[in-house]
């Protein structure tokens, strides 16, 4: 009868619709056993191909919106309608929900029919009342095992198990899938040498690039900076195991979820370089501005007044075809010392792109000292000691031991220990820009610092080997540039 039956005057519609709440597989296993519930009960009403509605893998319970509901809401405005669910619980669980739908039954007959729990009139104060009871019923429920949810979810992260469906890297139960994991490995290893997640993005989308996880889900099927940093920044790629409950649901907060411990998979990455990482997105420095956009700018010093130079604007006088950039000392009002140096952009970083090939290229790749390795598990130690801190005091507090001054103050100092330390973590991993380079090879480095390496990854480098770089004041006897007044301090 194409969803319609003629067992009241005026000619009314049948419409199904069919919800489950998580669909774990994506077989839509659930929905398809409520359809031919559905159905078979459409059947016995006389009704041969009724209209059907579906969400899968939408809970009715939280705010996300459920379009196939909202088709449903449309399709009853049309006229008298008979809705037909498996239970009225995947219909609505929440009474604003039914209020909405009793509102449209004062110019839009609605008749619910139900496979299990039977059926009631919303036109009647009877129907009405038992459709309110049902709700409040089913609202109660949905909190209540939402709480059990919660609880369950932090048991099994203080246990480290994996939670969830698969995510890049790893397959269902958190087993290691190695074609993603390698990519993920190049991943943290070009932003710890200095690459920005922008870049890392461009990499990967070339065209013999990797899968994006949104195959499939997204009609561009693209790597976004967004889905880089969020892969980056999550505990799960060093084998760990993060809970948040407030996070969104499918996504990393932008620093990453708070770590519990160890998970019980197999790691991509270490921890340390997952504490690095995270650092040196905490890191205010790393912010761009026009220092990401020319090699030296920040980095090099002012020979007068030991002030770092800027990238400034255009000489006076030049015509456009022969306009060339140039670092210069800011004067500041006040210190007669500041202002009045500049050189040659293109002059001083020929001679410093030189003298840092020529360095890679005489040397081999330097162990990590002892002292940094201490400086990392250090600041690694305060940052976990912190936490743990500021979590005993949420419960002193909650127990009442502790006022909410006292609580305030202990959390501002230990927020304070937290800073300072992922900010050292965020300067030591500047180590990294020395990874995977080809330290002894001329030729290889030559290439690379012209064809391969980013602005971003160059500056690493030079932070990495460079302890000083100054430009002296300019000698009398004209305005050319020379090599000497760049004078360069290597890093022992």
């Amino acid at each position: 009868m194409n969803g319609t039956t003629t067992n009241n005057s005026d000619m009314e519609q049948v419409v199904v619709y069919l919800r489950i709440s998580e669909d774990r597989t994506g077989a839509e296993a659930g929905v398809d056993r409520q359809r031919q519930d559905c159905l078979d009960l459409c059947a016995r009403l006389g009704v041969d191909e009724p209209v059907v509605f579906m969400d899968n893998d939408i809970s009715a319970y939280g705010n996300k919106k459920r379009p196939g509901y909202l088709e449903l809401l449309e399709r009853v405005k049309l006229g008298p309608s008979r809705i037909v669910a498996w239970h009225v619980d995947r219909l609505y669980r929440k009474p604003r929900e039914l209020e909405d739908l009793i509102d449209l039954v004062e110019s839009h007959p609605i008749r619910i029919e139900t496979v299990k729990g039977g059926a009631f009139d919303l036109n009647a104060h009877e129907g009405r009342l038992m459709a309110r009871q049902l709700v409040a019923i089913a609202s109660y429920e949905s909190g209540h095992k939402a709480d059990r949810i919660r609880r369950a979810n932090r048991q099994k992260a203080e246990r480290g198990e994996w939670h969830g469906a698969p995510k890049y890297g790893y397959g269902l139960g958190g087993v290691l899938i190695p074609e993603e994991a390698a990519v993920i490995r190049e991943m943290a290893d070009r932003f710890l040498a200095g690459q920005s997640i922008r870049q890392i993005a461009v990499w990967l989308n070339r065209d013999d690039g990797p899968i994006p996880p949104s195959k499939g889900k997204s009609r561009l099927n693209i790597w976004h900076a967004s889905t880089v940093r969020s892969i980056l920044c999550s505990a799960r790629i060093s084998g760990q195991r993060a809970y948040d409950p407030d996070a969104p649901r499918g996504g990393e907060k932008p620093g990453g979820r708070a770590i519990m411990g160890p998970g019980n998979w197999e790691a991509i990455i270490t921890p340390e370089e997952t504490e690095r990482i995270r650092a040196v997105f905490a890191n205010p420095d790393r912010r761009v501005g026009r220092s990401a956009k020319s090699l030296l700018a920040g980095i090099i010093s002012c020979g007068k007044c030991g002030n770092t130079l800027v990238t400034g604007g255009w000489r006076s006088g030049q015509t456009a075809p022969s306009k060339q950039h140039f670092y210069r000392c800011l004067p500041l009002p006040g210190r007669p010392e500041r202002g009045g140096l500049s050189a040659s952009a293109a002059g001083v970083e020929a001679v410093v792109t030189e003298a840092i090939i020529r360095r890679l290229a005489a040397t081999t790749l330097p162990d990590v000292s002892p002292g940094d390795d201490g400086g990392v598990s250090r600041a690694m130690e305060q940052i976990t000691a912190a936490r743990q801190r500021m979590e005993d005091m949420a419960r002193d507090y909650g127990a009442g031991i502790l006022t909410r001054a006292e609580l305030h103050a202990a959390k501002t100092a230990a927020g304070h220990t937290i800073i300072e330390a992922e900010r050292l973590l965020g300067r030591t991993s500047k180590s990294a820009a020395l990874k995977g380079i080809p330290i002894g090879d001329e030729t290889a480095l030559r290439t690379a610092w012209e064809e391969q390496w980013s602005i971003p990854q160059k500056r690493a480098i030079i932070a990495a080997l460079v302890d000083t770089l100054i430009i002296k004041p300019l000698p009398r006897g004209g305005a050319r540039f020379r090599p000497e007044r760049v004078q360069i301090t290597f890093k022992a």
